[in-house]
């Protein structure tokens, strides 16, 4: 009797009920956030939190408006808050050093807080709290086994200058020495210095140090300078 008397008020839209919701949202955001924090990220528990119970609010918002004026869709902000948490998981996305990628999984870890708000902001407290367990254990306990499922090699572009397009060959001839391979080579118009240009797509072997290979790539005979371009 006690224990349903408990779970009706938990469950019914009351101050008892908002408070335990934004309570648990906060809460949920700073255990996923203090994870992130301590992989350097730059969205970390704060960011998490505000995240995660601002998502439980906009659920409050439409659960009161719907009890209060009886009328609207109590899921339509919602939604909003699904499509819109996008441009803040975009602005956590780096690239690093220009060859590898940073920040997708702070993005998605961001996209799913606002989700768990949403669950707990409706009272969904079971789905809330087990998705937080679970995105924690994904995003904390499970690294090594992702890295088991990496690729091997480092994909990424690089523009090059040479004295002359002979040179081109003997850029070829490094890369290969170094254990790496051309996937794609394009190249420009010879400069009126003389000089020649291009673009190389290389493969490296994920052990191997994309810095030192660029730092050793300009010191080669006859090139003028490199220049990383993008991630592939």
């Amino acid at each position: 009797m006690y224990y349903q008397y408990i779970l009706n008020i938990i469950h019914d839209f009351n101050i008892i009920s908002v408070v335990l919701r934004i309570v648990l949202a906060a809460s949920c955001g700073a255990v996923l956030g203090i994870e992130r924090a301590k992989s350097h990220q730059a969205a970390g528990m704060r960011t998490y939190m505000v995240v995660c119970l601002g998502s439980a609010i906009v659920m409050l918002t439409s659960h009161y408006m719907y009890l209060q004026f009886n009328t609207g869709d109590p899921a339509r902000l919602g939604a909003q808050v699904i499509s819109g948490i996008g441009f803040l998981g975009a602005g956590s996305i780096i690239l690093e050093g220009k060859t590898r990628i940073r920040g997708l999984t702070t993005a998605a870890g961001l996209w799913t807080s606002a989700c768990i708000g949403l669950a707990l902001g409706i009272g969904f407290y079971s789905g809330g709290i087990l998705a937080t367990a679970a995105v924690y254990i994904i995003t904390s306990k499970l690294k090594p086994v992702a890295k088991h499922f990496k690729t091997d090699e480092i994909d990424f572009a690089i523009y090059i200058q040479m004295e002359s397009s002979e040179g081109f060959s003997d850029v070829f001839l490094f890369i290969k020495e170094y254990g790496g391979a051309v996937e794609k080579v394009e190249m420009n118009k010879s400069h009126k210095d003389g000089t020649c240009s291009g673009m190389i797509y290389i493969h490296l072997p994920v052990s191997d140090n994309p810095d030192s290979f660029l730092e050793m790539l300009r010191i080669q005979p006859q090139v003028i300078a490199v220049k990383e371009i993008s991630y592939m």
